[in-house]
């Protein structure tokens, strides 16, 4: 019986992605979707929600500076980083807008900075006074706010994205050209920055309103990403949906990522939402099923 593999995807070359790859993806998803969660604090809530604006800025540029120490670590040569951003015969900024390794660099640059200043402002309205904390201030308040943060959100989302497209377009067995991963790693940092957010916001009068707000598109953001994985499935035919999930990946994305870490925090906010544990466990749980989508969609093709 021949193998419900395609011939050209038996033989590949391994791309020997280790687990630094991984949390890179992980936490380069809650940044992303952190940064977003401002944006959309600012849009719906104004300066109103500035506990939670703060909260989201303060979880990103950590995030952000550990993914680019994870990338650099990852490297063969981990001393040429800066040969991604900067030619080495004139010191200049160079941009291969054809090469993955340039692109993914320069955005998760432009991010960073997006992230960088975000990080100085909250640490400026939280009493500590930095160079140029007035302009910080200015550029994350009214609609400059909301366009400025919403500019360090389409480059979030892009690096989060990106990570998936590049699995869609590699040679991996199973997961190429299924067109589907962008899309799912998207959605999936659109939740799981939301749950890091809502996670360290302080619960008070102050940030329960937006709060709410944030708890009902987490819950949206989850059912499109459970939505995009039964796609996924429905997508790669009887066959080869058969081999993966009698695989232990196939097992973690099942009972790992869509039931433990998006349906049941779904029934936790539709039945027991007001209950106070709920509001740590919950989003805990998104957290947790973020992490395991990514080992799960790195690690299988190399096992199956």
């Amino acid at each position: 019986m021949p193998s419900p593999l395609p011939t050209q995807t038996q033989f590949v070359l391994d791309p020997n992605w280790s687990l630094w790859v991984i949390i890179y993806f992980w936490l380069g998803g809650i940044a992303a979707g952190s940064y977003f969660t401002a944006a959309l604090a600012q849009l719906i809530g104004g300066d109103c929600h500035r506990a939670i604006i703060r909260t989201a800025h303060l979880i990103a540029f950590p995030l952000v500076s550990i993914c680019s120490i994870l990338l650099i670590v990852d490297l063969y040569r981990p001393e040429r980083f800066w040969h991604m951003v900067i030619q080495s015969e004139t010191y200049l900024p160079m941009f291969k807008w054809w090469s993955p390794m340039s692109v993914g660099a320069w955005a998760l640059l432009i991010f960073g900075a997006f992230s960088a200043a975000s990080f100085l402002n909250s640490l400026w309205e939280l009493g500590i006074r930095l160079p140029f904390g007035n302009f910080m201030n200015a550029l994350h308040h009214g609609w400059i706010g909301t366009i400025f943060n919403f500019l360090g959100s389409f480059f979030g989302f892009f690096i989060a994205s990106y990570t998936g497209v590049l699995m869609d377009t590699s040679n991996q067995p199973i997961w190429s050209d299924q067109g589907f991963m962008g899309a799912l790693f998207l959605a999936s940092a659109a939740s799981t920055g939301v749950a890091a957010t809502y996670l360290l916001t302080p619960k008070n009068v102050e940030t329960e309103e937006g709060l709410g707000e944030l708890n009902g598109f987490d819950r949206w953001a989850m059912i499109l990403e459970l939505a995009i994985i039964v796609i996924f499935f429905i997508a790669l035919g009887a066959a080869l949906s058969s081999i993966v999930l009698t695989s232990i990946y196939g097992l973690i994305l099942v009972f790992g990522v869509a039931v433990l870490g998006l349906i049941v925090p779904l029934l936790l906010h539709r039945f027991a939402g007001h209950a106070r544990w709920v509001m740590y466990v919950a989003p805990a749980l998104v957290l947790v099923g973020g992490f395991l989508l990514r080992y799960v969609m790195v690690m299988m093709p190399h096992h199956i």
